[in-house]
């Protein structure tokens, strides 16, 4: 019971059959409908688990494979343009042998699909597409206020006193303090499924276009570029085996009981604003309602 259908700006409900049949209204729900029909392709809710959703919480990914869910496409716009990033990419790296694109990978009866892999440099990559909040995050932006050399302030208000050196931001690299959360999990886990699968890797590569750079609230992180291009780090293989068996296990015993699982983790519900904000089953969560 996965995603039906999407929800018109006013809350009225539209299924995917009416929408495969060109039923809708496109001006009034403000997506096109090629745009409409991508976002309803979705995978087999009885598919083997995968690596993204085991990087989420075990209550989400359960209540995602068991409730039937509308989503507002609005919602769904970045994504959206996440997959076509992809696919652009994707087509790009046919022309060399030694690069190997979304190549699908299964181990522990977990699957993964690998974005890029270097056969030459025994390099794994992986393809974001993500604000400058999460990019300062995985670049360990830090900010220090120093006073401007030679520039003062005209008149007084709440950053200073007339005739005073202007405050500034200094931004710098921190990267001991880098941190690539779920991602770094997740890249890890793919270094496995490679491995496993007879491709050796050296390093893990994250490339990540930034959605709002170049805009003034990107700089205003220290974010001053379009896209980089940054190492992730490994972490031992163990570590990455039991963080995945133990949630792939949790969640197969949930799927064949029809039990709720555990309440996900602050860190996994964003502090509780994925709940809030972004995820689209939160009323069929009992944690979530307080039942």
């Amino acid at each position: 019971m996965p995603l039906v259908g999407f929800k018109y700006p006013d809350g009225e409900k539209v299924s995917i059959e009416d929408v495969s049949r060109g039923d809708v209204d496109v001006e009034r729900m403000g997506v096109t409908l090629p745009a409409l029909l991508h976002m309803a392709q979705q995978r087999d809710p009885k598919r083997k688990t995968s690596t993204t959703e085991l990087i989420n919480g075990t209550c989400q990914a359960y209540l995602e494979r068991t409730t039937d869910f509308y989503i507002d496409p609005q919602s769904k716009a970045f994504s959206l343009a996440g997959t076509l990033h992809h696919e652009k990419l994707e087509d790009s790296a046919e022309v060399l042998s030694s690069l190997h694109s979304e190549l699908p990978l299964e181990h522990y009866n977990i699957t993964g699909i690998v974005d890029l892999y270097d056969e030459k440099s025994k390099t794994l990559i992986d393809y974001k597409n993500t604000g400058s909040y999460k990019v300062a995050q995985c670049l360990g932006i830090k900010v220090v206020h120093k006073f401007h050399p030679t520039e003062v302030y005209k008149r007084s208000g709440k950053w200073g006193k007339k005739g005073t050196p202007k405050r500034i931001k200094e931004f710098y690299r921190d990267e001991d303090s880098a941190d690539f959360g779920d991602w770094a999990w997740q890249l890890n886990f793919y270094k496995l499924l490679l491995e496993k699968n007879g491709y050796p890797v050296d390093k893990i590569l994250i490339q990540i276009t930034v959605r709002d750079g170049g805009l003034q609230v990107a700089r205003e992180k220290g974010v001053d570029r379009n896209i980089y291009l940054l190492e992730v780090p490994i972490i031992h293989k163990d570590h990455v085996t039991n963080k995945f068996l133990e949630k792939r296990d949790a969640l197969e015993s949930a799927l064949k009981e029809n039990i709720m699982p555990e309440m996900c983790n602050r860190e996994e519900t964003w502090g509780g604003t994925k709940c809030e904000r972004y995820w689209p089953v939160s009323e069929a969560c009992i944690y979530y309602k307080g039942e």
